[in-house]
């Protein structure tokens, strides 16, 4: 197989790209449309910019959550998004891509819509726990992608954009889902061993005939007779097709986005036998491990540099809050045994992990996980991320102080229940994020948004002081910044999937900003951004505790030193300066934090 350059790469992980899009914005534009949605900007005497109230009034929508679909289409580039009176007022107007789109994308879309519940059963309908019901269907959609769609060539630039990206968008549909069952079943890394007959794969041979002639459209395989082989650029798609996964688990909850958008959106998170009902979250741990392997080398730096230092100025154990299955905090036990000095006297000074999940299933799993690789001193407890005082209490019922952790923890502040604030007036801060936030369809303001987050990271400051959090965290991107940059980024996608399902993704810099006004200090030699520039959606920190600031101007207008690192371009791993942030100043007075905190000071921090 000839070697897939560094272009075919970006090729392919663009059309991933599109497909993760697409999962999002068929659903969504065709929700919109069937509801009117689109009614306003395309009347005779249409306005060139409508206001949101304007459209809940047309629509009947829930607020937050049109507001988050709004903004979907803001980052594909079909509207831009105007802000006005601290985020009081928003208004939308239809780029040039959005006039050509918005006529014509929505009844193609329903095609592709239609099929995502059948998803839900594609694995048993391909490996043969199943009839072949779902055959005609997928067959018909797969000659559809063969014909591209029936949209015809276009010789206008924006309308051969356009049809390229919606035709994407309605592939992504289908292969999204396929490619996550390929993959999990150990399909593609046969197929990347080399050329294999379908017979020999096993389940429905017509069914998984019909996957492979998809996976031809996209220039990914090639099937001669029984015979399948993989292209270089589908073995490289087969390489990343984790990239899937967190997507597609949200396939469940993209079925019920009318009623989350016009109806009573009080759905059941979690049905009367413990499942969720908005994701498939097998598939999504799947995907998310398969995602967060790329990360691991820069924790591992800290991790190393940590556990290399004298014994005395090193952790006793490493707590990692929302663990999960305990993966990383396993992986990270064995950087310590096999990479540090610690590792070479764990007999003499054992590492003491715990694992704290609310979900009593990841807690079953992490027990598993612990055994298995071989820790000798672990504890699994319930444990919630708005509760850090309570953590610090369940670990002094085990004889250990939470102070003697180094705090880790793996995309879970964005995913935190949502605790309304108390005593705070709303508009008091200046809000700079561009996200759009929701709670059960009621929508959240964003100065509100990243007051919260403030208050969240001050208080677990008491608690993570003596050695420091270790935080991975997902971030948005202003619309215009993605919509510029489709072939580049996910964060159309993760726009969809966490705006919906209320997990409030917060801008890079704003999340650094927040962080640093809860007197949180992002050490830069381990800081990453992933990809590091403008566009980074993924970020590693590690936190240590500074004094409280002496702040040279109002809080709502202050940056941290860790990102003017990052704009000018001092990090390791450099984010670019950005126009889409307010640059700000800020001034510190730096002392040595205690390694144990007064009672008082604990209290008042755990009742913000």
């Amino acid at each position: 197989m000839t070697p897939i350059t560094d272009a075919g790469k970006a090729g392919v992980r663009a059309t991933v790209f599109h497909h993760l899009a697409g999962i999002a914005m068929a659903p969504t534009t065709k929700a919109l449309s069937e509801r009117g949605g689109f009614d306003l900007f395309i009347a005779a005497d249409a306005p060139e910019w409508v206001d949101l109230e304007d459209i809940i009034v047309h629509t009947r929508g829930n607020r937050g959550y049109l507001r988050v679909a709004l903004r979907l289409l803001a980052s594909a580039g079909w509207l831009r998004q105007r802000v006005e009176r601290n985020g009081r007022l928003v208004s939308y107007a239809l780029t040039e891509e959005g006039r050509t789109a918005v006529p014509w994308a929505p009844p193609l879309y329903s095609q592709a819509v239609a099929f995502l519940p059948k998803t839900l059963f594609l694995e048993d309908a391909l490996f043969g726990r199943q009839d072949d019901a779902l055959l005609p269907s997928l067959q018909d959609l797969v000659a559809k992608a063969s014909g591209r769609w029936d949209i015809a060539p276009q010789v206008d630039p924006v309308a051969a954009k356009i049809a390229d990206q919606v035709r994407r968008h309605l592939d992504g549909v289908l292969v999204g889902p396929l490619m996550v069952i390929l993959a999990r079943a150990g399909v593609l890394a046969r197929l990347e061993q080399g050329p294999v007959a379908v017979a020999e794969l096993g389940g429905n041979a017509a069914m998984m005939a019909c996957v492979f002639d998809l996976l031809a459209t996209q220039g990914w395989a090639e099937r001669t007779g029984d015979v399948v082989e993989l292209t270089p650029q589908g073995a490289y798609a087969a390489q990343i097709a984790a990239a899937y996964g967190v997507t597609v688990s949200y396939i469940p909850m993209f079925t019920k986005l009318n009623a989350l958008l016009f109806g009573n959106p009080r759905i059941p998170r979690v049905d009367e036998s413990g499942i969720e009902t908005m994701v498939d979250r097998g598939t999504n741990v799947w995907g998310s491990g398969g995602a967060h392997r790329t990360y691991f080398n820069k924790v591992d730096e800290i991790i190393v540099e940590l556990f290399n230092r004298p014994l005395h100025l090193q952790p006793r154990g490493i707590c990692d809050m929302g663990c999960g299955d305990a993966t990383f905090l396993a992986h990270i036990y064995s950087v310590v045994r096999d990479r540090t000095e610690r590792g070479a006297v764990l007999d003499q000074h054992p590492l003491t992990l715990v694992g704290a999940d609310v979900n009593t299933v990841a807690r079953r799993a992490s027990k598993q996980t612990l055994r298995q690789a071989g820790v000798r001193s672990f504890h699994v407890i319930n444990g919630d991320i708005n509760r850090p005082a309570q953590l610090a209490s369940d670990l002094e019922k085990l004889g250990l102080d939470v102070h003697d952790f180094l705090h880790i923890r793996s995309f879970l502040d964005h995913n935190r229940p949502y605790v309304p604030l108390a005593s705070y007036i709303r508009g008091t801060r200046r809000s700079r994020s561009t996200g759009a936030f929701a709670h059960v369809g009621e929508e959240i303001l964003a100065d509100e948004q990243e007051e919260n987050l403030v208050r969240h990271l001050r208080r677990w400051a008491p608690y993570i002081g003596r050695f420091g959090l270790i935080a991975l965290e997902l971030h948005t991107l202003p619309p215009d910044v993605t919509a510029a940059n489709l072939d580049k980024t996910p964060a159309v996608a993760y726009d969809g999937t966490h705006g919906f399902s209320d997990q409030y993704l917060i801008e890079l810099p704003i999340f650094l900003d927040c962080a640093r006004e809860a007197d949180l200090h992002a050490d830069r030699r381990f800081q990453a951004a992933f990809p590091p520039s403008k566009l980074a959606t993924v970020s590693i920190n590690f936190f240590t505790v500074l004094a409280r600031a002496t702040r040279s101007c109002p809080r709502t207008s202050t940056p941290s030193r860790e990102r003017r690192g990052l704009e000018n371009g001092q990090l390791n791993n450099p984010i670019t300066r950005s126009p889409d942030y307010p640059i700000t100043r800020f001034s510190i007075q730096r002392r040595p934090y205690p390694s144990r905190y007064p009672c008082s000071n604990a209290a008042r921090y755990s009742r913000l």
